[in-house]
């Protein structure tokens, strides 16, 4: 009997142990599918690309050619000439405007999948850290935070602490030891629950600020 039941578990942990393979290749297989996808469309735009280029040497061509006719040709050829040249430059227009949109629609394409494979990633480190008792943290800095004015490599932060990226307006600034924030800077942090919760008051406002 107990060999029985020994039997049992051990085929459902093969069945669970092979189901969550089978779920991991598969996830594996569409993150690499989507980024096949994205160089797929990168390859599209660069075509389309080179297609408008085409078509403003063919312009260009075009417009070559009518200024090196003879000085000596009939006047009466001239309106006949810059119709002719109307008509190209209108449909090198219209052909280009296609390509745009065309570009346009890939674009989107391109940002939609990024957009996904970076949610897949913040989603995964999230996973992670949550796993580790860690976690992201995003705050803005108020004005008469502690920490304005001084250098973030004199920040006494504990070695689970990291600051991973600081924002100011919609600019990433370069991170250094010598950087100093300032009010409504945004700082990413990574580390462990309880570090960042004592860490994150210092880029608020201060009790003695408020008071002010």
């Amino acid at each position: 009997m107990l060999s029985f039941e020994l039997l049992a578990r051990l085929r459902k942990e093969l069945f669970l142990t092979g189901s969550a393979l089978y779920e991991t290749i598969v996830a594996i297989a569409e993150r690499v599918n989507r980024k096949v996808h994205v160089l797929r469309l990168h390859g599209q735009a660069t075509t389309i690309l080179n297609q408008i280029h085409a078509i403003h040497r063919q312009i260009g061509c075009r417009i070559a050619e009518l200024g090196t006719k003879p000085s000596g040709t009939m006047p009466s050829a001239a309106p006949a000439t810059r119709a002719t040249l109307e008509d190209t430059l209108r449909t090198a227009s219209d052909r280009i405007k296609g390509q745009q949109v065309a570009l346009q629609q890939i674009e989107r394409h391109i940002r939609d999948l990024k957009i996904e494979l970076a949610h897949e990633d913040l989603l995964t480190m999230q996973r992670d850290l949550g796993l580790r008792d860690a976690a992201i943290e995003r705050v803005v800095v108020s004005r008469g935070a502690p920490v304005i004015g001084h250098p973030i490599g004199e920040f006494d932060l504990p070695p689970t602490t990291h600051i991973v990226a600081v924002f100011r307006g919609p600019f990433l600034l370069p991170l250094s030891d010598s950087m100093t924030l300032r009010p409504d800077d945004i700082v990413i942090l990574v580390g462990l629950r309880h570090d960042l919760a004592h860490w994150l008051p210092h880029f608020q406002r201060s009790a003695a600020s408020k008071s002010a």
